[in-house]
């Protein structure tokens, strides 16, 4: 499918109020449909959070709009790019698991998203994309 939908500024406004876990399962429900998930990035690659204890984190959005909505600060400057569901479930997520980077699913301004390893990220990834065939 790979298309970016549209998203109301009503829609929008609702989604960002909504808490951590409930942002999670937006998350899983909108990249199963669409089949895409949206990181942030510019030239020199993607963006990362690192907590105070130095842990490095992923970020993804379920639309351009919320990874735009983060795009201030220390990521001022990125931009919103797509990925492919399925690669990034079959490749990307296996590589990260191997590299201990944990994914930082859904952050919006000012709150951090739900922290999840890789390996229960693709595991979730996988049963959502499986109740959408």
């Amino acid at each position: 499918m790979n298309a970016t939908h549209a998203l109301s500024e009503r829609r929008f406004a609702a989604v960002s109020r909504l808490g951590a876990d409930e942002r999670f399962a937006q998350f899983l429900n909108r990249v199963a449909d669409r089949e895409t998930a949206w990181g942030l990035r510019d030239e020199a690659g993607w963006v990362a959070a690192t907590d105070s204890e130095g842990h490095s984190s992923f970020p993804l959005w379920p639309h351009p709009r919320f990874a735009a909505a983060c795009a201030n600060d220390e990521w001022a400057g990125n931009v919103p790019a797509s990925i492919d569901v399925h690669e990034f479930v079959e490749e990307w997520l296996p590589a990260m698991a191997s590299d201990h980077v944990l994914l930082a699913v859904f952050p919006i301004p000012g709150l951090r998203g739900v922290i999840v390893p890789a390996t229960e990220l693709a595991a979730v990834l996988r049963q959502a994309l499986a109740a959408y065939e």
